[in-house]
């Protein structure tokens, strides 16, 4: 089996939308990684970009504290095209929808 094929049978997805996917893995303490394709946004400063709202939401509402291991964030196309607030919307939803279950 591959390494990105057994990197992802470790974690246990949580949550799927057209905007995002989130997958969840133990340990490491609370925390987010980010995965953006370049497939879907092309330049580094799209991804950049994403990758500090996704950073700044999860820090302003709190989320670390819904859970205790690592959620892994993946990003597909139509995310780029929400605002600052909808992003923030979806986001807190997804989380919270699982957070409750993960908390130790």
């Amino acid at each position: 089996m591959s390494n990105a094929r057994q990197k992802y049978n470790s974690q246990k997805q949580v949550f799927t939308s057209k905007h995002f996917r989130l997958f969840y893995r133990d340990g490491g303490g609370p925390g987010v990684e980010i995965s953006i394709s370049k497939k879907f946004f092309k330049l580094a400063v799209e991804r950049n970009k994403i990758k500090r709202k996704i950073k700044e939401i999860f820090r302003t509402e709190s989320l670390f504290e819904l859970y205790d291991g690592v959620v892994v964030f993946s990003v597909f196309k139509p995310f780029g095209e929400l605002s600052y607030k909808d992003a923030s919307n979806k986001i807190k939803s997804a989380v919270r929808s699982f957070g409750g279950d993960l908390k130790k």
